[in-house]
């Protein structure tokens, strides 16, 4: 194309373009931004009309869909704004981005879902990347006292527009010495226990740029309660190697934490430290410790780590027995087919049938009378359960899993006996014929 049109003539195709932007309104502010200077005021007049065509409907609770949510069009707008910052116009740039935002925060109560609250928080992530764009200390000044300004208004507020903390952040990237003072002022008026953490962040960023290492350490060991920090000091320890203070960090969050689910991010933290202290006998209990909560990933390098030290053959039988008390049964019932402990899988698949779509093609060669009835036990369960047609598909589905593993026979009698004592439901009974044909096909 770039050759096409060097070989146009030069008259001819500037007479085209004319024409083309005098009909496409679109094209012409195209190259009004591309190449002309900016006019500030007429550009923010031109951008507050192209926010106020796109959040039209937004009030309007007669254009929502039927789950009351609302949907507007902003990427032409931002697709602008980012025009300007590549421009170098960085204070024209975050004065758009305000507008959007301060016209988001006004419609706050209109939000269905949560799309307005979304919009707010990617406009405040483009004021941010427009803080890093920022080179002269005037346009940083500017965002500095914008972002301070924005963090104070109460638009929006009793609608959930809870944004201090993420502007008051941005503005700290800004922030200069004698600025600083506004800022901590700014972060004292905000409501403590809501952005608490958040906070201290921001705290912590000011400490580093303007006092020494020796507060900021003190910072942080003061406020260890919380995650994030707790999460910079472990970095630090372990980036200087210090594995003492980086186990610690571990073993204290852990013992901290009230959570009855899951597995602790500071249990792989205490692994990782193990591992590159190079504490073997360490590394083992916490990965055993990993895979007693449900982590098969661990279960490997566990037998790998024990298999190293000679020791895998002689704790087997005695690990086997410690899944069986200290995992839930599901994780149990892995590490047996791992182990292809087929007569112990079998056990728990009796007490347990929901798991028979998991494990019965790998035992139904050995036990295929007891799969077999462990299977009628639990697809009779889903049959009588079993109250509309994507439950009906359900259950027809998991007959085919198992006419598929040598049940065929079996299969097509079952779904006959099915059909005679659920007949009260035809869209059952529908199911299980379509069932019939394809099987005897």
């Amino acid at each position: 194309m770039r050759k096409f049109l060097e070989g146009l003539d030069r008259k001819e195709l500037l007479g085209f373009l004319d024409d083309y932007a005098k009909n496409d309104p679109k094209f012409a502010n195209a190259v009004n931004v591309r190449f002309c200077d900016p006019e500030f005021d007429e550009e923010l007049d031109k951008i507050k009309r192209a926010i106020g065509n796109a959040l039209e409907g937004v009030s309007d609770y007669s254009v929502r869909d039927s789950w009351g949510n609302v949907s507007f069009e902003t990427g032409d707008i931002y697709d602008e704004i980012g025009k300007r910052i590549e421009q170098g116009h960085i204070k024209l740039a975050f004065a758009e981005t305000e507008m959007l935002y301060r016209e988001l925060l006004n419609l706050f109560e209109y939000q269905g879902e949560c799309e307005i609250s979304m919009e707010a928080e990617y406009c405040i992530g483009f004021m941010s990347d427009i803080a890093d764009a920022a080179v002269s200390e005037d346009d940083k000044a500017h965002i500095f006292r914008h972002c301070i300004m924005l963090s104070d208004i109460e638009d929006g507020k009793d609608y959930g527009a809870d944004y201090e903390d993420k502007l008051l952040e941005i503005a700290s990237k800004l922030v200069t010495l004698e600025t600083r003072q506004e800022l901590e002022d700014a972060l004292a008026c905000v409501e403590v226990r809501r952005f608490e953490e958040s906070i201290k962040l921001i705290q912590l960023d000011i400490m580093r740029k303007f006092d020494g290492s020796s507060a900021v350490y003190e910072f942080i060991n003061e406020n260890l309660r919380y995650p994030k920090i707790r999460e910079i000091a472990f970095a630090s320890a372990l980036s200087l190697n210090d594995f003492t203070e980086a186990e610690k960090l571990c073993v204290e969050a852990i013992a901290a934490e009230t959570r009855n689910y899951g597995i602790s991010p500071w249990l792989y933290k205490l692994y990782t430290v193990y591992e590159k202290a190079e504490k073997v006998n360490a590394m083992v209990e916490t990965a055993r410790k990993i895979v007693f909560l449900g982590d098969m990933k661990y279960y490997d390098i566990l037998k790998s780590l024990l298999t190293e030290q000679g020791i895998w053959d002689n704790e087997y039988m005695g690990f086997i027995r410690d899944c069986e008390t200290k995992m839930h049964s599901t994780g149990y019932m892995r590490v047996l087919a791992k182990e292809r402990e087929f007569s112990l899988l079998l056990d728990q698949l009796k007490k347990d049938s929901s798991q028979v779509y998991e494990y019965g093609e790998l035992l139904v060669k050995e036990y295929p009378t007891d799969i077999w009835i462990i299977f009628l036990k639990q697809i009779n369960k889903e049959a009588d359960a079993a109250t509309k047609r994507s439950m009906y598909r359900d259950v027809c589905s998991h007959i085919m899993t198992f006419a598929k593993i040598g049940y065929h026979t079996d299969v097509i009698n079952l779904a006959l006996d099915l059909v005679t004592a659920y007949k009260h439901k035809p869209a059952f009974v529908d199911e299980l014929n379509q069932l019939i044909v394809k099987t005897g096909q």
